[in-house]
């Protein structure tokens, strides 16, 4: 059973324009293929068109903004609140080096003076930190040279006992042995002269006795000598040993622990220079910032460029003012905030927005003109410079849309243009030269296939077709018409229409197919009808035509 066509007219992007003909500029093309049709059929009323050759182009007009290529943002340098003192007025020409804002630097002025003092004072600490260092130098050679000095000693002590104090104790008791021993020899010789003399009577008892008494003293010595010398060898001489030992030792030790000592004194003192020196840095740092932050509150033109308070900027992207409004003498502003913006109008740059459909037919290098009706509605010549990556949406107002931001460089510079300009910017996508074409508002579609009306018998047939590039105005017909035929540019009544099912032959002759119902498919080996651009197809091919399609802009089904 045949479906009952679904008609409408063919959808017109409104920023996709056609304008050239075969004959020159296309004001009123629909008329004249009309003229030309009534001359031959005299039956073209202002409904009709004549299918013809012409030349068209598709392009696409965007909407946006004038930028300044090159911009510097002027914002607050101070890591603090503070308020305008001087500010140059907007709107005028600044030069490299000119004043465009004084801030209040009274409180940075009074740190200043306070991180001064502070500065002087941790260069006193330094200063003596460094002297203590030096004087500990000093100390540490001295104390180093005293322990050397003890150990040399102890070891002159130890050879003058060994070679000198040993050597004469034992010659000394040596010599009392000796000397005990003769006396001994002695009197035990006088004893025994004694005790002779006494027995033949030549001697008293008195004298034999002392004789006697001082042989057994001589005997005493003797043994008191020998005694003493046991005694040195056995227990003082090892005693006198240890004890030179041990203080050859200790002033080995005690060089060891100066050592020591020294280089803990020496590194105290050099931590504590260094911590001074730091302390130092850190207040020198924080006083040259802070100098810094008082040369920063005077902020000058750092190239030449027009002056655009930031506030201002904001009013023209939100289309309200700020609450503090422009900015002024006295006003507070805020760490980093942006106050003035100095863009160089020697280049100019148009962003403008075009539909995600149309983005994939832009390129850079591609020819613009760029119509700015502030500057008297003049036309300006330039090229597309960049597309941009991602596409943005339109926000809460329009959440559907979605379009690209284009740069277009201004090939003319001109005093007049400023930034933040309203512009059209118009870019031509393709050329269709010599292609049979009518109006897009005769181009219809029922599911997969286009085609037009056609009069017949005071009524009107539809008559498939293959649509290949369109502008807003010309849909180019590739296959289905010849010159010269006639074909309704708007919706017919339902009266109007001879109804009855499509011709199968006509419709496998440009391209589709049948399903096993009887009903048109779309063939991918066929020339497919052109869509938008960035638009796919099932299983993801890419659709053959203009940047907005031949089909795709044609009408759909209601």
């Amino acid at each position: 059973m045949e479906s009952k066509p679904s008609r409408r007219r063919g959808a017109v992007i409104p920023w996709v324009i056609g304008v050239v003909t075969a004959g020159g500029l296309a004001v009123g093309i629909t008329s004249v293929m009309n003229r030309d049709a009534s001359v031959a059929t005299g039956e073209l009323t202002s409904d009709k068109a004549v299918v013809k050759k012409i030349n068209f182009e598709v392009a696409t007009t965007g909407n946006g903004e004038l930028e300044a290529r090159e911009k510097i943002e002027i914002r607050n340098p101070l890591d603090q609140e503070s308020t305008i003192v001087e500010i140059i007025p907007e709107g005028q020409w600044a030069t490299k080096g000119d004043l465009l804002i004084q801030l209040n630097a009274d409180t940075i002025q009074q740190k200043v003076d306070e991180e001064t003092l502070r500065v002087e004072s941790a260069r006193a600490n330094l200063v003596a930190a460094e002297n203590n260092y030096t004087i500990q130098l000093n100390e540490n050679t001295s104390k180093l040279r005293q322990a050397g000095l003890k150990v040399e000693l102890a070891e002159l002590a130890l050879r003058q006992w060994r070679e000198g104090d040993v050597r004469k104790k034992r010659q000394e008791l040596e010599l009392a042995i000796d000397k005990a021993s003769l006396e001994l020899d002695r009197l035990a010789q006088k004893l025994v002269r004694s005790t002779d003399l006494l027995r033949e009577g030549f001697l008293s008892k008195d004298e034999a006795d002392r004789d006697e008494v001082a042989y057994i003293e001589a005997i005493s010595q003797y043994t008191t000598a020998l005694v003493a010398k046991q005694v040195y060898d056995e227990y003082e001489y090892i005693k006198a040993e240890k004890s030179n030992l041990s203080d050859l030792e200790e002033a080995r030790a005690e060089i060891e622990r100066v050592r020591l000592n020294n280089d803990s004194e020496l590194a105290s003192k050099d931590a504590k220079r260094a911590n001074e020196r730091s302390s130092l840095t850190i207040m020198e740092n924080r006083l040259t910032k802070l100098r810094t932050d008082k040369n920063a509150a005077t902020m000058r033109a750092p190239s030449d460029g027009l002056v655009v308070y930031a506030s201002s900027m904001e009013r023209n992207m939100w289309g309200r003012g700020g609450g503090d409004g422009p900015l002024q003498i006295g006003q507070q502003v805020w760490p980093n905030q942006l106050l003035i913006v100095l863009p160089n109008t020697a280049e100019m740059i148009a962003s403008v927005r075009v539909p995600e459909s149309l983005a994939g037919k832009v390129r850079p290098g591609q020819k613009v003109t760029v119509k700015v009706d502030a500057a008297s509605g003049q036309v300006f010549p330039g090229e597309v410079e960049s597309i941009g990556i991602m596409a943005e949406s339109g926000g809460w107002r329009d959440p559907n849309l979605r379009e690209y931001s284009v740069r277009v460089a201004i090939n003319k510079g001109d005093a007049a243009l400023k930034p933040a300009m309203r512009c059209e910017a118009r870019l031509v996508l393709d050329q269709v030269q010599g292609a049979l074409a009518v109006p897009v508002q005769a181009v219809f579609s029922e599911g997969p296939v286009q085609y037009v009306y056609e009069p017949k018998g005071g009524k009107f047939a539809r008559t498939p077709v293959r649509v290949g590039r369109r502008s807003d105005s010309f849909a180019e017909i590739a296959r289905g018409l010849e010159e010269g035929r006639v074909v309704l540019i708007r919706e017919p009544a339902p009266g109007e229409v001879i109804a009855g099912p499509w011709d199968t032959k006509a419709l496998e002759a440009l391209g589709y197919s049948l399903d096993a119902e009887g009903r048109p498919l779309a063939e991918r080996s066929a020339p497919p009808p052109v869509m938008p651009a960035g638009e796919k197809k099932a299983g993801g091919e890419r659709p053959r035509g203009d940047a907005k399609g031949g089909g795709g802009g044609a009408p759909k089904d209601k």
